[in-house]
């Protein structure tokens, strides 16, 4: 397994029984030899838009072309906490770095930004995140929870309504054909 794991997606196996998780697929934002951090990428929040964020920050200067853009859960913990994944044309003060060409953001200059038109030109916005301990993390690698593959920016701003494109994509990526896989194992 590869040392430091951020940009890299987490697959979802079929035998994952959190159904928060299933057929998820969550980039890797921070890992440390204490905490794994990462955002579900293809978990939309059904009647949250960016127009109802910005009324509710009172952006009353908001005149922007993305009101109706989606806003996704990047997991269970932190719901109230937004984060940003973007390319990386502007930098903020809380921006970091997560692949060559996309960063991650959590503070409101990006939202007034993007409220006025002026944000990165490719953004994902996200309430929450996913966070394991260390150990926990490792052990749920070890009991095949998850698969790992490169992230990329193509599947990161894929903007699909149908969420599990963006799993059987990575899924094909790896030549994994998802109408072959079962949610149990046996013994031989």
């Amino acid at each position: 397994m590869n040392e430091n794991l951020v940009g890299q997606f987490l697959i979802a196996m079929p035998g994952l029984q959190d159904p928060r998780f299933q057929k998820t697929v969550i980039l890797i934002c921070e890992y440390s030899k204490t905490a794994v951090m990462g955002l579900i990428l293809n978990k939309q929040i059904y009647n949250l838009t960016l127009g109802k964020i910005l009324s509710h920050e009172k952006k009353e200067n908001a005149k922007n072309n993305y009101f109706n853009e989606a806003i996704f859960s990047g997991g269970p913990v932190h719901t109230k906490q937004g984060f940003i994944l973007h390319t990386n044309e502007k930098r903020y003060q809380t921006t970091e770095k997560i692949l060559h060409n996309v960063s991650i953001t959590t503070s409101m200059e990006i939202l007034d930004d993007i409220g006025i038109n002026k944000g990165p030109l490719f953004k994902k916005i996200f309430l929450g995140c996913s966070v394991w301990g260390y150990d926990q993390f490792n052990r749920e690698i070890l009991e095949n929870s998850w698969l790992t593959i490169d992230g990329n920016k193509q599947a990161i701003f894929k903007n699909s309504s149908n969420q599990s494109f963006v799993w059987e994509s990575c899924m094909s990526k790896l030549g994994i054909k998802t109408a072959n896989l079962v949610s149990f194992y046996g013994k031989a």
